[in-house]
């Protein structure tokens, strides 16, 4: 399928966009990229596109399979917002020492008593058939004891 002007322009954008990370130290992102040693191995926007082809829908975006890995043929696929929260690589967050409003370790309990840790209560939710608010709000017991059987603890 021919593209059309406007959508080579976009992919060429996202094309220059990655590069420009991966190679100017004046991309104030670059440190995140190049600055450690991510590098973009494509020789031209047409292997580029080659590799990836169209976005299947205008809210993806360019996401590394393995994002300790290059922009390169085989590690580089279109991901939905979701898909690349989950694919995010772990950093120090010192900002978050100490502060236990931000508690993210949380103890669920199932309709059949087992306990779980989890860290992700959107995801557990999602997996679970939950509703976030709901069970967020067993956990100060005032507005519902149990959601769907389950009860969540902060940890």
């Amino acid at each position: 399928m021919a593209l059309t002007e406007e959508t080579r322009r976009r992919l060429r954008q996202t094309y220059n966009d990655a590069r420009r990370r991966c190679e100017s130290e004046r991309c104030p992102i670059y440190k995140y990229y190049g600055g450690r040693g991510v590098e973009f191995r494509f020789d031209s926007f047409e292997e580029f596109y080659a590799e990836l082809g169209d976005k299947p829908d205008p809210t993806y975006s360019l996401d590394r399979i393995d994002n300790n890995g290059h922009y390169q043929a085989g590690n580089v696929r279109w991901a939905s917002k979701s898909d690349q929260v989950k694919n995010r690589r772990e950093y120090d967050k010192p900002w978050l020492d100490g502060n236990t409003h931000n508690a993210k370790n949380y103890v669920v309990v199932h309709p059949d008593g087992h306990r779980e840790n989890i860290t992700n209560m959107a995801q557990f939710c999602r997996e679970n058939g939950l509703r976030k608010s709901n069970l967020h709000a067993t956990i100060s017991g005032k507005n519902a004891k149990t959601h769907k059987g389950y009860k969540a603890e902060l940890v």
